[in-house]
């Protein structure tokens, strides 16, 4: 049996965070859980019913990172084996990278901000800051092994350093100096403005840049043979193993035809 089309793991791990992101700050708008518009992620899941909404996204938003980060890793080892540049070590800790920024996004659910705000504040430190790390050096090893178009790789390259920019932006807008040097003044507000502007942005990017998976992930498939063993591989190689096996098939039966033939002959 063989899952074709795992393209849909980025697009729906993407549409699913940024849409459960859009509900969550509806629902604190509607509630009069805020008193602005401009809310920093974390406070939209601060009150229920929102943090139910905000939980159950960044939950399951964990899994499908790390299943999607898994995926890309296998795809990076076949595509590593084909061009034959051997760089598993590089690949093992890009991979672990990548699944602690998982675990941040985990942690940022369990965890909320309100409650546990030390804890809540270490796990979006992990899932953006780890997450940063992990896009760009893997924007950087898919410009050698992507199996998409160049554009494709400029696009998520571009991704990566924006949510680059976005984060220095919000870390620096939230420095507490500048906070007291701004203290009472419009100078306060406009730091505060930027930040949450930059921390959304931010995330942003960080989902839109999976979506130029989809593209890699559409050649890619699963196979469970009949012992039950799981592979991940490439669609187009699978095909053409099928081709050449039945053409054996053919071969073979084309002689089975002709034997009789052969005998009679003889």
């Amino acid at each position: 049996m063989e899952i074709q089309g795992l393209a849909f793991l980025p697009c729906f791990w993407a549409t699913w965070t940024l849409l459960g992101l859009f509900v969550a700050y509806t629902v604190t708008i509607i509630e009069g859980h805020a008193p602005t518009y401009l809310l920093y992620i974390s406070e939209t899941g601060s009150y229920f019913p929102e943090s139910v909404v905000f939980s159950t996204v960044f939950m399951l938003s964990s899994i499908l990172g790390a299943a999607t980060i898994y995926l890309q890793s296998r795809f990076l080892d076949i595509q590593s084996a084909a061009i034959e540049d051997h760089c598993s070590i590089a690949q093992k800790v890009l991979l672990v990278v990548g699944l602690s920024s998982s675990i941040g996004t985990f942690t940022v659910a369990v965890f909320q901000v309100e409650a546990f705000p030390v804890v809540h504040r270490t796990g979006a430190v992990m899932s953006l800051g780890l997450g940063t790390i992990y896009n760009i050096y893997q924007s950087k090893c898919l410009y050698r092994m992507s199996l998409s178009n160049p554009y494709v790789c400029h696009i998520r390259m571009t991704l990566s350093l924006t949510m680059t920019v976005t984060l220095i932006t919000f870390l620096l807008f939230k420095i507490p100096l500048l906070y007291q040097l701004c203290n009472g003044s419009p100078c306060e507000e406009i730091c505060n403005a930027s930040a949450v502007i930059s921390e959304w942005l931010s995330v942003l990017t960080f989902m839109l840049h999976y979506l130029t998976y989809y593209t890699d992930f559409q050649h890619l498939c699963i196979i469970w043979r009949g012992d039950k063993t799981e592979f991940v591989t490439l669609r187009k190689k699978i095909h053409s193993e099928t081709k050449i096996i039945i053409f054996q098939q053919e071969k073979e039966c084309t002689a089975v035809l002709y034997e009789p033939l052969r005998m009679y002959h003889t």
